[in-house]
């Protein structure tokens, strides 16, 4: 349609908000594309996905008893940002309300993917995957969902940039005084703010300048009240399991609440609505790590599967690359703790390890009915998972590539990372991080969050560990 009235159309049927792509861009010949195929391609590969059409456009709305209508309002022609959202709605069937979907888990908002999908299942009277929840003053309800995605993503950059600047300033401070508050603090900076994120967001706190200003305090303000009532190992490592199991409960009651957060999966532009993204997993990794290199080998298990349960599980964090990621930064910590060197035949052995564990933890997440992107990617085999991690090295490389600031801070945050790397008294939290950021290279799809996210958590922890060297020795 050139225009869905949603406010007629509310009244007779169900409502929601279309995402039309993946990616930064989408245009009006790639939206149509994802329409009829039931399934997206990122922008940076193009956009249009491949593939035979499983459904066609009809020219008029189906009549007739038991008739069931979808209407789409689809991009205008042209490349444009992926930053609109498209009015969708069922009429018939039944369909009243705010239409659910369950690539977003977010009421109201529709991943243009399961539109085909939802169209066969019902012409086959099957159960469609687009289905849709009474809701009073449906198109109400949109517009604050709407307005509420858009903030987000305008806190998003502030909010990061926060964490950064705090990071780095206390991490720096208690470089040069030799502070261990200060160190701890500049340890908390991710883990607070990103909570803080959260917590706004299941608050229902909307607007980007509430948003922007209680990340800007939190980062450094709230990290060293942290820091402060988080003295000694034990305390800061209850601590920052406090944090996971924070994370762990709250994605798996209210998803939408990661997908609504300023430093979350931004789901407006359609490559992750829910769970975990890459740049979150990236700066909790010393969050997972610390806490078992703080209490000792016989803690490593059960908070390894604290931190997996996280990232991993479909209903939680659902980032399939995560659990490769913490798998074998466990591993090497584990290695590390017992006073072993990692060399090539260790190395390998490792990563062997892993990719087992991962596919056992991926396989017994979808026998107890666990549902997501990286249970289906699973499902097909190894052949599957293989296509899937070259792809996503694919747009990896693309992602960098495309601009000339993006590789020059590629190759910045690798020397960075180099550096530490090529430290002597590396601690084994150290080397796990290392390790980890490594694996997340090659088997996540966003190199800039990851190295940009690994080299600024190498300062605070290199900090910390500084400055407890100093102390050890002064004592």
């Amino acid at each position: 349609m050139p225009r869905v009235d949603v406010a007629r159309l509310a009244r007779v049927g169900a409502v929601g908000l279309l995402v039309a792509g993946a990616g930064a861009h989408v245009s009006r010949e790639s939206a149509l594309a994802a329409l009829v195929r039931g399934r997206t391609r990122n922008s940076v590969l193009g956009g249009s996905p491949a593939g035979a059409p499983l459904i066609a456009l009809a020219a008029a709305p189906a009549a007739g008893a038991g008739a069931i209508t979808i209407y789409v309002e689809l991009p205008p022609p042209g490349r444009r940002p992926n930053a609109r959202r498209y009015p969708i709605a069922i009429v018939g069937g039944g369909y009243r309300g705010m239409l659910r979907s369950p690539s977003t888990r977010i009421p109201g908002l529709v991943a243009i993917a399961d539109v085909a999908p939802t169209a066969v299942a019902l012409a086959q009277r099957q159960p469609p995957r687009i289905t849709s929840s009474p809701a009073a003053d449906a198109p109400a309800r949109l517009a604050r969902l709407d307005a509420r995605i858009a903030a987000a993503r305008d806190a998003s950059y502030g909010g990061f940039l926060a964490l950064t600047a705090a990071t780095l300033f206390l991490a720096g401070l208690a470089w040069l005084v030799r502070s261990p508050w200060l160190a701890r603090g500049s340890l908390l900076v991710a883990p607070v703010t990103l909570t803080t994120s959260l917590a706004l967001s299941l608050a229902g706190v909307g607007g980007p300048g509430e948003q922007l200003l209680a990340l800007s305090l939190a980062a450094p303000l709230g990290a060293l009240a942290a820091g402060r009532l988080l003295a000694g190992p034990r305390r800061l490592a209850a601590g920052l399991l406090v944090v996971l199991g924070f994370f762990l409960v709250t994605l798996a009651a209210s998803p939408e609440a990661a997908g609504l957060s300023a430093l979350g999966p931004q789901p407006g532009s359609g490559g992750r609505f829910f769970g975990m993204t890459n740049a979150m997993e990236t700066l909790l990794l010393v969050a997972t790590f610390l806490p078992a290199a703080l209490l000792g080998l016989r803690w490593l298990a059960p908070i390894a599967l604290l931190a997996l349960a996280t990232v991993g599980l479909s209903r939680t964090g659902a980032d399939g690359g995560g659990v490769l990621v913490l798998l074998v930064g466990y591993l090497v910590l584990a290695l590390r703790l017992r006073g072993r060197r990692i060399d090539v035949r260790t190395a390998i052995l490792v990563v062997v390890a892993a990719v087992a564990l991962g596919g056992a933890l991926v396989g017994l997440d979808a026998l107890t009915g666990g549902s997501s992107h990286v249970t289906t990617a699973a499902g097909g085999g190894p052949a599957t998972i293989v296509a899937d991690i070259g792809e996503r090295l694919h747009v990896s490389i693309l992602k960098v590539v495309h601009d000339t600031w993006l590789v020059i801070a590629a190759v910045w945050s690798l020397v960075g990372l180099a550096f530490a790397a090529t430290r002597r008294r590396r601690s084994p939290t150290l080397d796990a991080f290392l390790v980890a950021i490594a694996v997340s290279l090659l088997v996540n799809d966003s190199p800039v969050h990851v190295l940009a996210f690994g080299v600024l958590l190498t300062a605070p922890l290199m900090a910390w560990e500084a400055v407890r060297r100093a102390r050890r020795t002064t004592a």
